[in-house]
């Protein structure tokens, strides 16, 4: 992740015989704070930058992506990683589909299922340098089918959309941590897309099995931790009677 020298530092090289790897990339120095606006988001970041495994769970529009994201780059930043990746079901009811179902190329067949990641950037790093660290791969999309035999090793997964996935599905993901790395499972499981022949989906599946643990953290969000909009937390309470049932 090192740029080319300037000629000042060019010359530092020179009398100094300074590595050029030494020289550090300005990548990330554009950040803009993110600000946590409600007690959960406050204990959600904690959770990020501490546990192996955090589970974020709740409503659409209470930032679970977003804040997974900002600690993940903030770990980057600060050389805790090397690599963020983001997973993410590729789901056509019912079941699990994988990416040859989709028309065109495989940047083309990625692109619907890296969006949200790219929202999330755009809010506190500019446009462009959102587009670059995905193109360059410091942030890469990575089906589920294709970490199968993966170790993954200094790097933070972003696991998003997780009432999606099948138990094995995230059984899969989670083992694939190696040394040095975390991960956040992300997801809302009244917007469960997966057919009931497929079982109890994965991310209410680890909710049971991993939230007592002693290197998890879960953050239950609710209708009052809602940042999106008003309009957003006004739909969702009209919807309340689903997440009751659940």
């Amino acid at each position: 992740m090192a740029r080319k020298p300037s000629r000042k530092q060019r010359q530092i090289l020179g009398n100094n015989q300074v590595s050029e790897q030494e020289i550090p990339e300005p990548r990330f120095n554009e950040h803009k704070p993110l600000t946590p606006r409600n007690p959960n988001q406050v204990d959600a970041m904690r959770y990020l930058r501490t546990k192996t495994l955090t589970l974020l769970s709740g409503p659409p529009g209470t930032a679970k992506t977003l804040l997974a994201a900002f600690i993940a780059c903030e770990k980057l930043h600060k050389r805790e990683i090397d690599k963020i990746y983001y997973v993410k079901p590729v789901v056509d009811v019912p079941g699990e589909q994988g990416l040859g179902f989709l028309p065109g190329n495989l940047d083309e067949k990625i692109a619907p299922h890296v969006s949200p990641i790219r929202d999330a950037l755009e809010v506190f790093m500019p446009k462009g340098k959102a587009e670059y660290m995905l193109s360059k791969k410091h942030i890469e999309f990575l089906p589920i089918e294709h970490l199968r035999g993966r170790s993954l090793n200094r790097c933070m997964v972003i696991a998003d959309e997780m009432q999606n996935a099948t138990t094995h599905s995230v059984l899969t993901i989670l083992t694939r941590l190696g040394d040095g790395s975390s991960i956040a499972l992300l997801g809302d499981i009244v917007q469960r897309d997966l057919s009931g022949r497929f079982g109890r989906d994965g991310l209410s599946d680890a909710l049971g099995r991993l939230r007592t643990l002693t290197d998890v953290g879960h953050v239950e969000f609710g209708f009052d931790d809602i940042e999106r909009s008003e309009f957003v937390q006004s739909v969702i309470r009209a919807y309340a009677d689903l997440y009751v049932s659940k």
